[in-house]
């Protein structure tokens, strides 16, 4: 079965500047190793060769460090930062099978295949990766009852008890989606108003408990965090 891998690596990364004030976010590196290398090495260990990286922000940098590897993606560009909805959809013309969203920001201890192999044993339209946790106001809150997701909004200040991870499943059902969301009070088009929809339309959108550890980058007390956990603290 042919999986694609969609990386998202467009936004500026504000919450790290001015560390990106030079460096796009991608290539901001934990342990020496660029954020985007370990996504794409997951996927990769995931069973996905095929990778799509949807670039705006300093996209050149980023390209060309990848040309200097044996990693071979292509690439869409969105032209606006708009969220992570417009991103998507930015690669509908390059993907026509299930694909599974993979935010650069995060780092994963395992191999998270389990959640691809459930996606396709229940024929899922949407399966997302979660963990247990409270948003705190940076997180996604859903709500998931024996396996389905029956809501999910996105930097929540309340709690369901589970919360993202930053590994989303799709099949292409999801572009139409992303492509009608409404701009939400952020000005942003979500994701998760994207999947609240699919989940209004009784579309199967389920809900795996992640196994192992991950951290998330998204400010330099991140990057010593994560450093830590991963052993390889300066």
């Amino acid at each position: 079965m042919m999986v694609v891998g969609l990386i998202p690596a467009a936004g500026r990364g504000e919450r790290l500047r001015p560390l990106t004030d030079r460096i796009p976010k991608p290539l901001i590196k934990v342990c020496g190793k660029p954020l985007i290398l370990y996504a794409i090495e997951h996927l990769n260990a995931m069973g996905v060769d095929e990778i799509v990286v949807a670039l705006h922000y300093k996209k050149e940098k980023v390209m060309e460090f990848l040309s200097q590897t044996d990693v071979q993606v292509k690439y869409c560009y969105p032209d606006k930062l708009l969220g992570l909805a417009y991103t998507i959809y930015s690669a509908k013309n390059l993907i026509n099978e299930t694909f599974i969203v993979h935010l650069a920001d995060n780092i994963f201890m395992g191999n998270c295949k389990y959640a691809l192999d459930e996606h396709i044993k229940r024929r899922a339209d949407a399966t997302l990766l979660v963990e247990r946790g409270d948003p705190e106001g940076r997180y996604e809150a859903i709500r998931l009852e024996r396996g389905r997701i029956l809501d999910i909004v996105e930097k929540a200040e309340f709690s369901y008890g589970y919360r993202g991870t930053g590994i989303y499943i799709f099949e292409p059902t999801v572009f139409e989606y992303c492509k009608n969301v409404k701009k939400s009070d952020r000005g942003e088009l979500e994701l998760q108003d994207a999947i609240k929809n699919m989940i209004n339309d009784e579309r199967k959108v389920f809900g795996v408990l992640l196994k192992g550890r991950r951290v998330e980058v998204t400010t330099e007390e991140d990057i010593r965090r994560a450093e830590e956990v991963m052993g390889c603290e300066k």
